[in-house]
């Protein structure tokens, strides 16, 4: 899995569920910023463990590595 299939992954479990990115920095206590920054991709963001605690969260599943570039 790669940072950006992450970024993917964080994105679709949040639609499915029904929740805005104001919904689920709520329910992580994060910025919106920092949802969007995790769902939009950019190389050497930053973001995977962002990424990571959406999808476990969400999935109620623990993301495990490697994960590749």
């Amino acid at each position: 899995m790669t940072p950006a299939d992450l970024a993917e992954r964080a994105r679709e479990l949040r639609e499915d569920a029904g929740l805005t990115q104001r919904d689920l920095a709520d329910k992580i206590e994060c910025s919106t910023s920092t949802i969007s920054k995790a769902e939009n991709y950019h190389e050497g963001d930053g973001m995977i463990s962002a990424r990571i605690t959406i999808i476990e969260t969400l999935a109620d599943e623990t993301v495990e590595g490697p994960l590749y570039r």
